[in-house]
């Protein structure tokens, strides 16, 4: 779907700041924004809650351990 905006130009130009900070194109950023609202709005309480979103969100064994790491 596509969706055109007329923006602000002071939110335009907050939101392209924030984006080239973050080393992405601003319709990225707009969408992670986007994305992310509930968890803002209601973050988790809990250490199981937070354990919860983070395997939703894959971060959880997103990276291989080093060897280092086992031992």
């Amino acid at each position: 779907m596509n969706i055109n905006l007329d923006l602000p130009p002071e939110l335009e130009n907050e939101l392209s700041t924030e984006a080239s900070e973050l080393n992405l194109p601003l319709f990225e950023y707009i969408l992670w924004i986007l994305s992310v609202r509930q968890v803002i709005a209601n973050p988790p309480k809990t250490g199981a809650e937070l354990v919860a979103y983070w395997q939703s969100e894959g971060i959880i064994n997103s990276r291989p351990l080093l060897f280092h790491e086992i031992v």
